[in-house]
């Protein structure tokens, strides 16, 4: 916590300007950018239906295109729900419609900061499923280890000291390689331990036998 995981998010979204260096995006790059944060919903006066249509009338997926309505369906906002004022959804649901605002502005850069945060096992179940189906890439940063077992193909671990290391694989992969490396430097800490240990112990050897 702390590292700079969701700042280096934001920084590759615009809304925060590095200190130093610069960042330079494609011109076909698309992002989409979901956030820990949704204030701006507080003080909508639209309801759920009006507030993603204003966003998009129609999303297209692999499975064609879908309705604003159809959408929100798929992500678990039945029709009686559809009608309520945003303002009045719970704090899950307003990160459910947040993270479907995301999803319908067809990105082809999808970047998810703490993704699993106050959403339910459905709403993951068919957030997990619709990555799967992503075309485009995914950063995710998420504490959530059997989402990222889920959803990624490789990790890049802040390692402290703005050194960051890059590792093929799922969360799981990444576990096993940094547990070996962690043992192997534990066995090695100990073995050079034990052999300043043998070094001072004939130091104190040599040293009785030299005044006996």
């Amino acid at each position: 916590n702390g590292i700079g995981k969701s700042t280096l998010l934001k920084i590759l979204a615009g809304s925060v300007e590095p200190d130093k260096g610069e960042v330079s995006i494609g011109e076909t790059v698309k992002i989409g950018y979901f956030s820990q944060e949704n204030s701006h919903m507080e003080k909508s006066d639209l309801r759920v239906i009006e507030y993603l249509q204003e966003k998009a009338e129609l999303i297209t997926t692999d499975d064609g295109s879908l309705s604003a309505s159809q959408m929100l369906e798929r992500f678990l906002f039945p029709q009686s729900l559809q009608w309520t004022l945003v303002s009045k959804l719970s704090g899950g649901e307003k990160r459910r419609l947040h993270l479907l605002e995301v999803l319908i502005s067809a990105p082809n850069v999808l970047m998810l900061d703490e993704p699993t945060n106050d959403l339910d096992i459905q709403t993951l179940t068919v957030l997990e499923e619709y990555l799967e189906d992503f075309p485009g890439a995914v950063i995710v940063v998420s504490h959530d280890r059997y989402f990222l077992d889920k959803v990624v193909d490789d990790i890049f671990s802040f390692e402290g000291d703005g050194v960051i290391k890059r590792y093929s694989g799922n969360y799981s992969d990444y576990y096993k390689l940094v547990k070996k490396r962690q043992d192997h430097q534990e066995s090695s800490d100990h073995k050079q331990t034990r052999n300043k240990s043998d070094e001072r112990n004939e130091i104190s050897k040599n040293r009785s036998l030299k005044f006996t």
